[in-house]
């Protein structure tokens, strides 16, 4: 599901009897197929050639060992014979079959193998492409994530937009949240063709492929990505915990409708304040998942909050082993200590995950002020579009065929002359009825209000 402005722009919410005073915004949920799909990610894994056999000298014929020899001797024959015939025989009647049957010879000897350099050549512009290959799919993958988990940072850019509450109960990546950006491994990862012992491959080659795959099977700059519903409690620690924290809850806020996610805190107030400016925060007990945010202040004594199901993710900032909740975190969630890197403590030692978002309380001052003219609908959970195709009944531009626009069997009485204009508080389609008041419409001059005649008493619509 997504969110978008209920007209062009956003549907300003007029409070009844002033229609100067504006209150806010409404945004209406999208329908699934509505919902900005993300670039896609390459498709077909790459596949590396094998590495080359090492070329393996056979032994050279006797005849290349002998051809110097015999070389030799037919020269010294030669000059030999120019002596004793004192010039009168011309060597050359005598050398000259004897040279070219030596020729024949070595034409059909047995060569020692292909070039070693072609072959290494050859392999090396093969490395190259892929190379290449490589990293327009780094490139895929990176701009797919993204546009998953933007930068934290940068999302008040976004509010008012199609991205803004896209997600709603039923989707995957509901509570999601991108803790900063790491390394991982290139998917679909380079397939390499089966070799056979490493002593039997040629060292240049094989070093070329190792190295190319140290350089292109991993991708930098990629989001690190936590699933809250699988870890209920999440501890933060270290000197950027306040930072990673407000990280956390923008993107809450910014991916999540208040119906669908709830945000209470408990803590220092000053680091806070303000969250009082979201709607996420103003009924938090109606949202599908709740998520409590907590200081470690307050987790120093008995946590009776820790058990109780309401919370579908309990957060805590500034987490100390020494308190009940921090030792659940260890425990059954997730601690992070977050510091210039982001690090995790398993049974091998801390494990360092990549460089930690941040979010200064500037920032989420400026982006909950921001978002506090929006709000959903009382319909919002049931997932009507604001699109005028699927009011008019249309799901796919698909179906505006001739029959369907304009059938044979004429319209109910009930439904002709009566158009959608958008959603009414509870979601549901607000319809103008442009037929007379005796046939039970709202009356022919609905839209003209105060010229002549125009029966501003039967119909009174002010449109922004």
């Amino acid at each position: 599901m997504g969110a978008q402005m209920s007209t062009a722009g956003a549907d300003q919410i007029v409070q009844e009897g002033d229609p100067t005073r504006i209150l806010g915004y409404v945004v209406e949920p999208l329908a699934l197929p509505e919902r900005d799909p993300a670039p896609p990610l390459p498709g077909t894994p790459l596949v590396a050639e094998p590495v080359p056999s090492v070329e393996r000298h056979r032994p050279a014929p006797i005849i290349r060992v002998l051809m110097p020899v015999i070389m030799v001797v037919v020269v010294l024959a030669m000059v030999a014979l120019m002596v004793m015939s004192s010039g009168m025989i011309n060597p050359m009647i005598l050398i000259f079959p004897l040279m070219m049957g030596l020729s024949m010879m070595m034409m059909f000897t047995p060569q020692d193998g292909d070039d070693i350099d072609e072959t290494r050549r050859t392999y090396l512009r093969h490395l190259g492409a892929l190379r290449e290959e490589a990293l327009a799919h780094a490139r895929a993958q990176r701009n797919h994530e993204w546009h998953r988990h933007p930068a934290p940072d940068l999302l008040w850019s976004q509010l008012g937009s199609r991205r803004m509450w896209e997600r709603a109960r039923e989707d995957p990546d509901v509570l999601e949240v991108r803790l900063g950006l790491g390394v991982t491994s290139l998917n679909p990862a380079i397939k390499v063709s089966e070799t056979g012992a490493p002593e039997d491959l040629d060292p240049v080659c094989a070093v070329s492929l190792r190295r190319t795959m140290r350089a292109v099977g991993s991708v930098a700059d990629m989001p690190v990505v936590v699933q809250l519903q699988a870890f209920r409690f999440l501890g933060l620690s270290g000197p950027g915990a306040q930072d990673l924290a407000r990280a956390l809850v923008v993107q809450l806020l910014f991916h999540h409708g208040p119906e669908t996610v709830g945000v209470q805190v408990r803590g220092v107030a000053g680091n806070w304040e303000w969250l009082k400016w979201v709607p996420h925060a103003r009924a938090p007990e109606r949202a599908v998942h709740r998520v409590l945010i907590l200081d470690s202040e307050l987790t120093t004594g008995t946590e009776s909050f820790i058990d109780d199901p309401a919370w579908t993710c309990i957060i805590n900032v500034g987490a100390l082993g020494t308190t009940a909740l921090g030792q659940r975190a260890e425990q059954e969630g997730l601690v992070i200590h977050v510091d210039e890197q982001l690090s995790v403590f398993t049974a091998q030692g801390p494990e360092h995950l990549g460089a930690p978002d941040r979010v200064g309380e500037e920032g989420a001052t400026v982006f909950a002020r921001m978002l506090t003219g929006y709000r959903r609908s009382a319909g919002a959970g049931a997932g009507t579009s604001g699109e005028l195709l699927p009011l008019l009944g249309i799901a796919d531009v698909e179906q505006l065929t001739p029959d369907r626009m304009w059938p044979v069997k004429r319209r109910s009485p009930r439904t002709r002359l009566s158009v959608p204009l958008g959603l009414t508080e509870s979601g549901a389609p607000m319809l103008l009825d442009l037929k007379e008041s005796a046939q039970g419409g709202m009356g022919p001059h609905g839209l003209c209000i105060g010229a002549t005649g125009s029966g501003n008493n039967e119909c009174g619509l002010w449109v922004r």
